[in-house]
């Protein structure tokens, strides 16, 4: 059996005298502070001064002055990297005759560390700036889906809309009709600030409306199903009027690369993806695929 390590009570205080030690510590190790001690503290406390004091007599080696100076050395190193540190240079400023004067390479720096931040700050702004437009877009036209709806519930599920013939020759010759949204402004069903698209960039305006031939707009009654009301501005309408072939994909100006805001006949008001191609159907020209009902959009 291993023999067990020896133990090292005889180094251990007793409680009495870790008591007494406490005592001691208090008065700084001057007995003569201590009061009313019986003859056996007294022995007591003079045993520990007594042990005490073999603690310092036990004989120390001096500091190796190497080991001082490499730590003075150190603590010196600390300090000037400290004061570095906190150190602001002014190497950019160099003294004349008239003053002071910058030198041209720190001031170019300096101005374009300015440009950089004018630069990403306008672009946060402007994007701050088109979501804040696109929201107030989309909640314009939902007010105008909710006037339309009530619209429809006061007039037998009748649509307002009003001749447009300016846009003959998209349909042939025959004058096609469109959603009046004058009509549910002046009649109270919506505000006339509701009829604006914020992003438009005008006063006014700002939304492209559904327009049908009379016969589709009956259908469409009969049926009972629209799927888009009003979107953003048609971008290509008067180069359509113009006889020209502008591409269909063109997205709106009103909020550009965000998309086309869009009004459905449920009264949600989603936002498309840039290309202007809902449900598969490009909103912005007549494309009559099977003879169905075509979303066609104009202002």
């Amino acid at each position: 059996m291993t023999p067990e390590t020896p133990s090292f009570d005889h180094l251990k205080l007793s409680k009495a005298d870790a008591e007494m030690l406490d005592r001691l510590v208090d008065v700084g190790f001057e007995i003569d502070q201590l009061e009313y001690l019986s003859s056996e503290e007294q022995q007591r406390a003079r045993s520990i001064l007594a042990m005490l004091r073999l603690l310092e007599a036990y004989p120390v080696e001096d500091a190796s002055e190497t080991l001082i100076d490499a730590t003075l050395a150190r603590i010196d190193q600390y300090e000037s990297q400290r004061v570095a540190r906190m150190h602001i240079s002014t190497a950019e400023i160099e003294p004349s005759s008239k003053g002071f004067r910058i030198r041209m390479p720190d001031f170019v720096s300096v101005a374009c560390m300015v440009l950089i931040a004018v630069s990403v700050f306008f672009m946060i702004s402007k994007s701050a700036r088109e979501q804040s437009f696109q929201t107030e877009c989309a909640s314009n036209m939902a007010m105008v889906g909710h006037g339309l709806v009530n619209y429809a519930l006061d007039h037998n599920s009748e649509m307002p809309t009003t001749s447009v013939a300016s846009l003959g020759s998209l349909f042939g010759g025959t004058t096609p009709e469109r959603t009046d949204v004058e009509l549910l402004a002046n009649e109270g069903y919506c505000e006339h600030n509701h009829l604006n698209c914020p992003g438009h960039g005008g006063e006014s305006g700002g939304f492209s409306y559904q327009t049908q031939s009379a016969q589709m707009w009956e259908n469409i009654r009969l049926q009972g199903r629209l799927f888009i009301i009003i979107a953003d501005l048609n971008p290509i309408l008067d180069d359509l009027l113009a006889g020209g072939s502008p591409d269909p994909l063109t997205p709106s100006a009103n909020h550009g690369s965000l998309g086309q805001n869009h009004l459905r006949d449920d009264g949600s008001t989603p936002i498309s993806a840039a290309a202007p191609v809902i449900g598969g159907d490009m909103i912005w020209i007549l494309d009559r695929k099977n003879n169905g009902i075509d979303i066609f959009l104009t202002h």
